[in-house]
Parts: C-alpha cells; sequence; structure tokens
C-alpha cells in the first residue's frame, strides 16, 4: 500500500483563522492496483504552533485494512502543510 498523490484540493470556508478544511481525491495503490478515494479533512494549529491533522472516515468500500492508509494519508497532509502546498485561499 501506497500513497501515490493528493489532488482537488479544495479549501472549504471557515470562521476560526487556525482551522482549516479542506476536501481532495487520495490516490491510493493497493494490491497492483490503484484507487481514487474522496477525502475530508482538517488541519489545526494550536498557539504553540504545533499542527495537528484530523482525517474523516474514509468509505466503507476499500478492501484494504483502514489504519495503514489512514496513517500515510495524514502523513502526506501533514508533510504538505510543512511545505506549504495546500491552498491558502
Amino acid at each position: 500500500m501506497k500513497v501515490l498523490e493528493i489532488n482537488s484540493i479544495q479549501k472549504e470556508d471557515g470562521y476560526i483563522y487556525y482551522i482549516h478544511h479542506y476536501k481532495a481525491v487520495a490516490k491510493v495503490e493497493v494490491l497492483s492496483s490503484i484507487i481514487s478515494i474522496p477525502i475530508s479533512f482538517t488541519v489545526e494549529t494550536n498557539p504553540l504552533g504545533i499542527r495537528t491533522v484530523d482525517l474523516d472516515p474514509l468509505p466503507a468500500k476499500l478492501d484494504y485494512p483502514v489504519i495503514p492508509i489512514t496513517k500515510a494519508i495524514k502523513a502526506l497532509i501533514d508533510k504538505m502543510a510543512q511545505e506549504g502546498t495546500l491552498p491558502q485561499v
């Protein structure tokens, strides 16, 4: 299992400046096939600058354990937030 990319990232409107809500599509390679998973996630930065990534539950139709996919997607989102590649507007 490998997360190839997260694309079609759209930021949703929010009223709290340190919480950012996004919707996107994650492309994941699972057992020699590539599947696209619609995801929704939140990136929150606390007053000390520590970033927290929350991923909404994945669809139940996946034929692969959800926990490894969730961890890999969260790690990629955190890396993208650290690099500044997530949309800000």
